[in-house]
């Protein structure tokens, strides 16, 4: 059967045959065939039609030098220029401010390179003369992993990282150390013939003379006979949209909030830069409790001290945390320093915030019922990887009335989740710090099959509400979930990181 194929579709199917390789990058393809880019992924869709080849995508993280980076891949790495200055001279030995008034690297550079030149055991430096010499203690100067990892950039100017072997990424992270390269994140096309296309003979393919649209003068001279109109599938999809639009997670905070308002809620936002006072002490944290170690809080030079509240109250947080004052509670037992509350940090959670509002209420003397919530950003000293961020955002929920238990936020809850998108919530006994009886909060995910939890809750401690006039029957139900990891999941991410990188592919996939 003839297949009927464009011409520069026929020549591109020829030289893929030639090329004799599995995949082909598609931007790299373009270049050896010189033809424009988007002329070629044209032909690979004509080909794609007739079930001859196709292409895959995936997401790269592309590397490339810099400017300075291009510049020592045509001059060589500042101790390489130094050595080469040393072997034209035949130096064997020279004073150090000799050696740098000669050589044409500026003061930084130099120093850079006498460094790796020690570091590359080229050179020895003495002082054992009474002048600082720098002494040449090799015979022979192979190229270094470094400098045959430079080289590579010249057959390849963009490398993608994880094509790269142990030793090569290793060199990359040293050129990245010295600041010597860029990387971004990017989709690669690469294309393939299938068995049909690569068995095809040329002769039965019939070269197509094919126009997509007339013009006026071809209607009044009527050459448009001589032409084959090509057909329009009208259940084909239109091209891709790749205008602007608002980011998912901007969508799913908006979601977020608007079930929130549906149910009663007034949100609330706090000073991302927080006092340790309503980060931790008001919420019954010891002041030796590990979580405020610098390993895993951000404290802060500049301010270096905050404001407290109102006397009274920080006397009223001070007692509790002595003695219990009137919670019922003994206390932590130990001596409380005002120095230590007044300590500024990168606030660890939206709870700081709630806690201001339980100031506000006192200061008030606001009535019961109160609904409020908080979507906002913390921050952790937190070793990025593919499931933790330094940086984050919280969601949390208050409701302060009386006499309301734990079946009124079985129920809130289950209402939240359930305008979230998931039908099947579990609690379960949990044990958080500041409240008691706490649960937590579990979603069945029918992509994975299987239960997640998703969250924390429970009621707040006497020893967290009382120094803010909140006293049985009044109390505070609280829970709290973080977004990003509900939004890896409704977004169906691997990867924490993705949602602020940003793969393009990703966001042009998200709907409007």
């Amino acid at each position: 059967m003839t297949i009927k194929l464009h011409k520069r579709t026929i020549e591109v199917l020829k030289n893929l045959r030639k090329f004799n390789k599995d995949t082909y990058i598609a931007s790299n393809l373009a270049g050896d065939l010189d033809i424009d880019y988007i002329v070629l992924m044209s032909a690979i869709n004509e080909l794609q039609e007739k079930s001859l080849g196709g292409f895959n995508e995936k997401e790269i993280d592309q590397v490339s030098l810099n400017d300075e980076g291009l510049l020592y891949l045509k001059k060589g790495l500042p101790e390489r220029q130094l050595l080469n200055i040393l072997l034209e001279k035949n130096i064997k030995e020279i004073p150090l401010k000799d050696f740098q008034k000669f050589s044409e690297l500026n003061e930084k550079l130099f120093f850079i390179g006498i460094s790796y030149m020690k570091k590359n055991r080229w050179i020895a430096q003495s002082k054992a003369t009474g002048e600082n010499k720098i002494f040449l203690i090799e015979e022979k100067f192979p190229e270094t992993d470094l400098e045959k990892c430079l080289k590579k950039f010249k057959a390849n100017p963009n490398l993608d990282y994880s094509e790269l072997s142990k030793k090569d990424k290793k060199s990359l992270d040293l050129l990245n150390k010295r600041q010597l390269i860029k990387k971004k994140r990017k989709t690669q096309r690469l294309i393939y013939l299938t068995e049909k296309g690569k068995t095809i003979k040329i002769s039965d393919i019939e070269e197509l003379d094919q126009i997509s649209k007339l013009t006026s003068e071809m209607i009044t001279s009527r050459t448009w006979e001589k032409y084959e109109l090509k057909p329009f599938d009208v259940n084909k999809p239109g091209p891709l949209l790749k205008g602007g639009k608002i980011h998912p997670m901007i969508n799913l905070i908006n979601k977020i909030r608007e079930i929130f308002l549906s149910l009663g809620f007034t949100e609330i936002r706090g000073p991302i830069i927080e006092s340790a006072f309503f980060n931790f002490d008001a919420l019954f944290q010891p002041q030796d409790h590990p979580a405020r170690e610098l390993h895993d809080t951000f404290y802060l030079e500049n301010p270096k001290v905050a404001k407290l509240p109102e006397k009274d109250r920080v006397e009223a947080v001070k007692t509790t945390h002595t003695n219990g004052g009137d919670s019922g509670s003994i206390g932590w037992g130990y001596n409380w320093d005002e120095d230590i509350a007044k300590q500024t940090i990168l606030r660890t959670h939206t709870t700081a915030t709630t806690i201001r509002r339980l100031a506000q209420y006192y200061r008030n003397n606001d009535k019961p019922p109160i609904k409020v919530f908080s979507i906002d950003r913390v921050f952790r000293n937190e070793k990025v990887d593919k499931s933790h961020l330094a940086e984050f955002t919280q969601i949390e929920g208050i409701i302060i009335d009386e006499n309301v238990t734990l079946c009124d936020l079985i129920g809130v809850i289950s209402e939240f989740y359930k305008k979230i998108g998931f039908e099947k919530i579990i609690t379960r006994p949990g044990f958080f710090p500041y409240t008691e009886p706490s649960m937590e909060v579990a979603v069945y995910y029918d992509k994975l099959g299987e239960w997640l939890e998703m969250g924390g809750s429970g009621i707040f401690r006497p020893e967290v509400t009382y120094p803010w006039g909140i006293k049985n029957p009044t109390r505070v139900l609280a829970w709290g979930l973080g977004l990003e990891r509900l939004a890896m999941l409704m977004f169906e991410r691997e990867d924490i990181r993705d949602l602020y990188i940003n793969p393009i592919k990703w966001l042009r996939e998200e709907s409007y």
